[in-house]
């Protein structure tokens, strides 16, 4: 079972002149400064030339398996940066292409306008019918959407309707069944 390192009094980090205590940079070293101490530690290091001297001589001092990472973090760095590389390109050709298939949606189905061919017989210098503008062209998709949508709608009510008027009188199904020779219509 590991033993618990036991934390470092912050009260000891620093002598009477300002430095860090020997014991303040060996907790530093072996990480037993808690939050509070660390960064009091790391801040008198950036600014404190002789402290620093002395923290990066007893560094040097430490063994050569203790100067070196522990693992080394580059691939999964790497990795993360391709990935996140990937999702930011996918992110970007995907929401084009969505842009790209609308349009041509809104277009096959007519709500620009569709572009009128070109009559061979009609000459350069002779004036076109008139031109549609957007509003109208939009407003007439929008007219042919609408009366499509409630062609739909109307085609399945009629369906509805007669399947209801069916089951709500039984005497028409056994007509049908008797009309279709004892047969139902699933063919029993």
């Amino acid at each position: 079972m590991m033993e618990q390192l036991e934390r470092f009094d912050n009260n000891f980090l620093f002598d009477h002149a300002g430095h860090l205590t020997d014991s303040g940079l060996h907790a530093l070293q072996d990480g037993l400064l808690d939050d509070l101490g660390g960064l009091e530690a790391a801040e008198h290091l950036t600014f404190c030339d002789f402290c620093l001297a002395r923290y990066t001589a007893l560094i040097e001092a430490a063994p050569e398996r203790l100067q070196q990472p522990m693992r080394d973090l580059i691939p999964q760095v790497q990795n993360l940066m391709r990935l996140r590389s990937f999702r930011v390109m996918t992110n970007r050709y995907v929401s084009t292409a969505a842009a790209v298939v609308l349009a041509f949606a809104l277009w096959r189905f007519g709500f620009f306008g569709g572009v009128p061919a070109p009559d061979r017989e009609q000459t350069a210098g002779q004036p076109t019918g008139p031109r549609t503008t957007i509003s109208q062209s939009i407003s007439g998709a929008l007219d042919r959407f609408t009366n499509g949508i409630g062609d739909a709608l109307y085609g399945l009510k009629t369906t509805v309707s007669s399947g209801l008027d069916q089951l709500s009188d039984p005497g028409k199904i056994l007509n049908n069944t008797l009309n279709n020779g004892g047969e139902t219509a699933d063919g029993e």
